[in-house]
């Protein structure tokens, strides 16, 4: 009645086996959820389909964040996810572009619209463009025209 089966030693084995499989997969889990670039290029999106002067900022969760004419993607523990806007925008990270995003006029920044065009169409193909980066707070979307320079700015 109290005997020990031949097979009992091989199932506490493949039970001890399966256990620390699962504790591996437990463990390796991201605790957070990836942040959400959907949300974000929504919020671009919003902006860009509005009218020249809208402005919009989103709180962003990422510890990185890598910044296209096409597409943004975010990365923090919780993963890396990417999402792709309607239309294209332009990245304004730094310089006067960034100061434009910031709500400053072209007209105060550039010389002519001929010089606005010029650092839009250098934003775009940019070195820097599409490279990961320290994410923001916040990112700040806002649309700008000025003499026939009509675009999205995203920084």
């Amino acid at each position: 009645m109290l005997e020990t089966h031949a097979e009992t030693p091989f199932v506490w084995v493949a039970l001890a086996a399966v256990s620390v499989a699962v504790l591996g997969v437990v463990v390796e889990s991201p605790s957070t959820a990836p942040p959400d670039a959907a949300a974000t290029a929504a919020t671009v999106d919003e902006i860009a389909t509005s009218p020249p002067g809208s402005v919009a900022t989103r709180d962003l969760t990422a510890t990185e964040w890598t910044l296209t004419s096409r597409q943004v993607g975010l990365r923090a523990d919780g993963g890396t996810a990417h999402a792709t806007f309607l239309r294209s925008v332009v990245p304004a990270v730094e310089g006067r572009l960034a100061a434009a995003l910031d709500g400053r006029r072209p007209s105060e920044l550039f010389g002519s619209p001929a010089g606005f065009r010029r650092a839009v169409e250098r934003a775009e193909t940019g070195t820097a463009a599409g490279e990961w980066r320290p994410a923001p707070e916040r990112v700040t979307v806002r649309r700008v025209a000025w003499g026939g320079v009509d675009v999205t700015l995203v920084g």
